[in-house]
């Protein structure tokens, strides 16, 4: 991999991003509270929002007075103009949502999926952008999240609820659609929603276990991501509970996935009923006391605690998140997920955090919207002129310079 030349121009161009990105996530703030944040002189942040605002990316807001220091503030907030589109893509359905810069959704839809072949998925995922496009015609980007791993964003390298290999799926989509376009794991994709604007907005640190068809888990460590880079590693759904515990359709025995997935789940009171039963049912059936549907949850609900307990003491994480479609169980039997968290930690460990977030599709499309923003972001053109370029340059290389012991300030 090749070293990226940095130029005074670069150093500019990202240090304006990074003032796009403060004000998207934490928006509105004051220029003083945004230069603080990012450790910037205030003519140093002057001359990186002037092409943010010129260009329409970044607003300045009213007067108003700030209740702290009494002096009157006019805070900079991104633009309310901007749309963009998040699709989520399940085995037999197209979700797809239009938000603004900050996630909030203003558009949904909802498309079958005939087939899971590439091009019929590239297809259904376009006409959605395309109906999208014509009830919201801001939308500037596009964001694809699905069960797969892409090293670039743009190529599926492997997905196996899929069974795709080397998808160029957001290149045929740009192309379609005419957007940019980005493809992103869909837990990856929802982690980085809850990191910006969701409940785990403003921790650092935090895991996102997500139960449904599969079984996930994201990390977020020290404000970053957690990237998975070689698509042949396995998951945290192949992780071992219990090895005396039920088989799952990769032949392992006792794995997460062959307790908390909600097909292993259905598998296993529709066995013991007699009859098929779905996820909501079985789900119902336990909330009622059914000895069955009661087992089986509590029994999972106890495999999830054991989960969350061995992320936490594998990374140091006290932060739990919950979420995912199949995540009720947790809401269901809460005493036996706290039992399972307890059975594999020392009495004396600090009490972990969770927090439970039922999320049905449209929310994974969300995390798709959030991807397609910070990508966006990543590219936005940022013109200098000579003079503001060289007065920034100057400002890094000056901060840059360490201060030695015996040196004068």
């Amino acid at each position: 991999m090749g070293t990226r030349e940095t130029t005074p121009s670069t150093i500019a161009v990202e240090s304006a991003r990074n003032v796009a990105r403060e004000v998207v996530k934490h928006g509105p703030l004051s220029r003083s509270e945004t230069a603080r944040r990012l450790d910037l002189s205030p003519a140093s942040l002057t001359r990186l929002t002037k092409p943010l605002v010129e260009t329409g990316l970044l607003i300045e807001g009213e007067d108003r007075a700030d209740p702290q220091h009494g002096r009157v503030i006019r805070p900079i907030d991104v633009s309310a103009d901007l749309r963009f589109i998040g699709v989520k893509v399940t085995l037999d359905a197209v979700h797809g949502v239009v938000t603004t810069a900050r996630a909030v959704v203003t558009e949904r839809l909802e498309a079958p999926l005939e087939a899971t072949d590439p091009a019929t998925v590239t297809e259904a995922v376009a006409d959605v952008v395309r109906l999208l496009l014509a009830r919201e015609p801001r939308a500037v980007a596009v964001g694809v999240a699905l069960g797969g791993h892409s090293s670039d964003g743009r190529v599926v390298d492997v997905s196996r609820s899929l069974d795709w290999n080397g998808v160029p799926l957001g290149d045929d989509l740009a192309r379609a659609t005419g957007l940019p376009t980005v493809v992103e794991n869909d837990v990856l994709a929802l982690t980085q929603a809850q990191h910006w604007f969701g409940t785990a907005r403003g921790l650092r640190d935090f895991a996102l276990v997500t139960v449904g068809v599969g079984v996930g888990c994201s990390l977020v460590i020290a404000d970053q991501v957690v990237r998975r880079e070689d698509p042949d590693t396995p998951t945290v759904g192949h992780y071992v509970i219990d090895r005396s515990g039920p088989v799952c359709p990769d032949g392992h025995r006792g794995c997460a996935i062959a307790y908390l997935s909600s097909p292993a789940m259905c598998s296993a009171v529709s066995l013991g009923l007699g009859r098929p039963v779905g996820y909501d049912e079985l789900l119902q059936l336990a909330a009622d006391g059914d000895v069955v549907a009661s087992r089986v949850v509590r029994e999972s609900a106890e495999a999830l605690g054991r989960l969350i307990s061995a992320v936490s003491t594998l990374t140091g994480i006290q932060n739990v998140q919950l979420s995912g479609e199949g995540i009720g169980l947790a809401s269901i039997a809460p005493d036996a997920v706290e039992a399972g968290i307890a059975v594999d930690r020392p009495a004396w460990a600090r009490p972990l955090t969770t927090t439970i977030q039922p999320m049905g599709f449209d929310e994974w499309a969300r995390g798709g919207a959030v991807v397609a923003l910070q990508a966006w972001l990543d590219r936005y053109p940022v013109a200098f002129t000579a003079a503001a370029r060289n007065a920034e340059s100057a400002a890094q290389s000056e901060s840059s310079v360490p201060t030695l012991p015996g040196n004068t300030a």
